[in-house]
This record gives C-alpha cells, structure tokens and sequence, in this order.
C-alpha cells in the first residue's frame, strides 16, 4: 500500500498543472496568434501558432502518468542491487519518494517559466 504522504506530495505537480492551465486559458485571447518556438536568448529562430503553448501541459501530463504508474508498482522496478526483505519496504518508499521530487522538479521546469516572455507580456 502506497502512503498517503506519497499521494499528497504527487498532488503538488497535479495542482502546478492545473493553475499553469487555469492562467494559460484565461490569457490565451491576449497571446499573439504567432509566438515564437524556439528561440536562443532574444533571437527567436522559429515562429508557430499559441496552441504549441499547450504542448508542454500534455508532455507534462503524459509524463505525470508514466511516474504514477512507477509509484503505484514499486515491485515492478528492476533495481540493479539486491533487496533484502527487511529493507525492500524502506526501499520502495524511498524510491517513491524520489520520483515524486522528479515529478516536482519536471513540472515546474515545463511551467510558465518557459514561457515567460509570450504570456506575460
């Protein structure tokens, strides 16, 4: 059984997703029909149309699945050390606890930070 520190702790990039989504929707109308996509510094090098704004919510969303699928089933990880029976649940709370920090972490960094210059114009 998973605990319920595990859970709480994955509804952080849950909510980061839902508030980025929530601000995205509610400034889409204000957002130029043409952003640039790519761009190093303040030279843009590819222009595209504002729906690539929700491209990283989806990646995002994608990836918040494959880690929850993880957490769910610690078991089915192959770690590369031996477990001895008396450490395997220590293990698997640690490991989850790791990749909800991951999750976090990939959350934030696929935000409106990297967005920044088009939507909060």
């Amino acid at each position: 059984m998973m605990p319920k520190y595990i859970k709480l702790l994955f509804c952080i990039p849950i909510a980061i997703i839902l508030c980025y989504s929530a601000y995205l929707c509610a400034v889409y109308g204000t957002v130029p029909d043409i952003i640039p996509i790519h761009s190093y510094g303040n030279n843009p090098d590819l222009y595209g149309s504002k729906k690539f704004l929700f491209l990283p919510i989806l990646l995002n969303i994608v990836i918040l699945i494959f880690t929850w699928r993880i957490i769910s089933r610690p078991d089915k990880i192959k770690f590369t050390f031996e477990i001895s029976e008396n450490d395997k649940e220590k293990t698997y709370r640690i490991t989850q606890l790791a990749l909800v920090i991951i999750a976090i972490f990939v959350t934030i960094m696929m935000s409106p930070l990297s967005f920044s210059d088009v939507v909060y114009k």
